[in-house]
């Protein structure tokens, strides 16, 4: 089994290989897996469906409290992204 010695010998190696490209070389714990990421994608989904969720119950609460009011309340909703967040490093 390869020591933290080795480990650190081959991420130097491969650190001088890449130099001086862009983009360093990539390395992973290797706790990352399928099941994982599909796991953090449901809670994203559900997580956004809940917001999406929060968000409708309050414009229909403004539209019931102005009615009958001439102009509905203006609403401006906003999204970027997918909602994806990566965990936090720590």
């Amino acid at each position: 089994m390869p020591t933290q010695k080795d480990d650190k010998k081959k991420v130097d190696e491969a650190d001088k290989e890449s130099f001086p490209a862009s983009d360093p070389p990539a390395w992973t714990s290797g706790a990352a897996s399928p099941e994982a990421d599909a796991k953090r994608a449901e809670k994203a989904a559900e997580k956004a469906e809940s917001e999406r969720k929060a968000e409708e119950e309050a414009v229909d609460e403004t539209l019931e409290e102005s009615f009958p009011a001439s102009d509905p309340p203006s609403w401006t909703g906003t999204h970027a992204g997918d909602g994806h967040n990566p965990p936090d490093r720590k």
